[in-house]
């Protein structure tokens, strides 16, 4: 009976967020969950025949799940995923109750969920998933977080708890890479990865957070890194190194920031993602592996569906506004900043560039990450910069610093929303990069003005 309140209550409180037009997609999930605190694992119980994905990481959780959900369409397979990127407990609550009925039954086959990496251990022991996918460990919001190691450690505990599950993970990040060694019973992790990456790389790039042996703590050697601490290495010993890749990119060539392509495992089949970034990369690779050894659907149907997909909400999503074509790019943390700074910024260096900079709890409100990131490979763009927010000024004086000139600051998102208007011309290009509450709220005045846009939620 306290499950069937819980039910009902989050899809009357789902209901009213639809009619008031809230985006409040965890909403729903904390009135089941304060009815019924055990409701995230009763919903899943006898459902989803095939299986329940779970997709963690730093970066790319909301684009490697918005992949795997574009290969399962593809593929005909039915699902419930939280694609509102609302991956925290409650956000799997109501994306659940959404898709139940009263008597508990969900008709999809699968789940796939994207889930916060703090709140990985609590849910993962609820839902009991059959496939867990890491895509990458980096420095973000320490004050929520902590240390990576800490992370880790969690992870590694939970991945023993659930000797049944899948585990897909990033061979080229030493840390994620670590979680798949001195698996009991024989047990082996599926490891994806890049071959060779021939791009640019930043200057200033000093992110590489895990760049020793997780065993011996000795300084592992990088034959080659791409960034941070991802890329092809060894231990000095021989002991720890870069796993055997199960799912490889290869032949990874960028247009511009058009486009980027590659090939996996050797296939004569070119991939084409028009979302650039070495990032996208991973991601695409991460769904490739997830897809193939959870579900089994064919090549055919995945590089289809990659061939087919746009950027998820937010990430590198283009929105229209004024007759200026906006391209989104969050950020969050040193690593992700400097992946756009790479694959965006350094190709157009004379679009209007605009900061948003907030420092709400799901921004993390340290934001001393912004002086780890390389702006200093910004020092001759050419292009006007506005900087808004609730911390413009702390990014204005990030950029002060390196050596970056003639900065606009607003604070106000409104009267930012003007001054772009008044900065660029109609027909022109802008890149925007928020911060994630920033990204919601700017990306909503915007979406007001687009009338083929849609709410994140919709």
């Amino acid at each position: 009976m306290r499950s069937l309140l819980a039910i009902l209550a989050a899809k009357a409180a789902s209901k009213l967020n639809r009619v008031s037009g809230s985006g409040g997609s965890s909403f729903p999930g904390l009135v089941a969950k304060k009815i019924d605190k055990d409701i995230l694992e009763k919903l899943v119980l006898n459902n989803f025949p095939r299986g329940i994905i779970v997709v963690t990481g730093t970066n790319g959780k909301t684009t490697t799940s918005k992949l795997i959900a574009n290969m399962l369409d593809e593929a005909g397979i039915t699902y419930v995923h939280n694609r509102t990127g609302s991956n925290m407990e409650q956000g799997l609550i109501s994306s659940l109750t959404d898709s139940v009925d009263i008597s508990s039954k969900i008709s999809a086959e699968v789940g796939l969920f994207e889930v916060d990496e703090a709140f990985m251990p609590k849910v993962c022991r609820a839902i009991k998933p059959d496939t867990i996918v890491v895509t990458n460990l980096f420095r973000d919001q320490l004050d929520r977080y902590g240390e990576l190691d800490k992370i880790a450690r969690s992870f590694r505990s939970l991945f023993e708890d659930l000797p049944g599950a899948n585990l897909v993970l990033n061979a080229d990040d030493p840390l994620v890479a670590s979680l798949g060694f001195n698996l009991e019973n024989e047990r082996k992790a599926t490891y994806f990865g890049v071959a060779n990456y021939n791009g640019p790389k930043l200057k200033h790039d000093y992110t590489a957070d895990s760049i020793f042996d997780p065993f011996t703590q000795e300084k592992l050697h990088y034959t080659d890194r791409y960034f941070s601490h991802i890329g092809r290495y060894r231990g000095k010993r021989g002991g720890f190194t870069r796993p055997k890749l199960d799912f490889v990119a290869e032949d990874v060539k960028q247009k511009g920031i058009e486009n980027i392509k590659f090939v996996v495992n050797n296939s004569t089949k070119v991939i084409k993602l028009d979302m650039p970034g070495l990032f996208n990369v991973y991601n695409s690779v991460a769904a490739f592996a997830t897809a193939k050894i959870a579900l089994e659907i064919s090549d055919k149907d995945i590089i289809f569906a990659l061939n087919e997909s746009s950027a998820a909400f937010g990430r590198s999503e283009t929105l229209s506004y004024k007759g200026r074509e906006l391209l989104l790019l969050l950020i969050k943390n040193p690593t992700g900043l400097n992946q756009v700074i790479q694959s965006y910024l350094l190709k157009e260096k004379d679009r209007l560039l605009v900061f948003v900079i907030n420092d709400n709890y799901a921004d993390g409100r340290d934001i001393s990450w912004l002086w780890d990131a390389a702006f200093e490979d910004l020092s001759d763009y050419k292009g006007k910069i506005l900087v808004g927010g609730s911390r413009a000024y702390d990014m204005a004086l990030r950029l002060k610093y390196a050596g970056i000139k003639g900065v606009s600051i607003e604070p106000d998102e409104s009267k930012l929303l003007a001054k772009i208007e008044m900065n660029s011309s109609k027909r022109s290009k802008v890149f925007m990069l928020p911060t994630y509450t920033a990204m919601l709220s700017m990306r909503s005045k915007i979406v007001s003005e687009d009338e083929k846009a849609k709410e994140y939620w919709q």
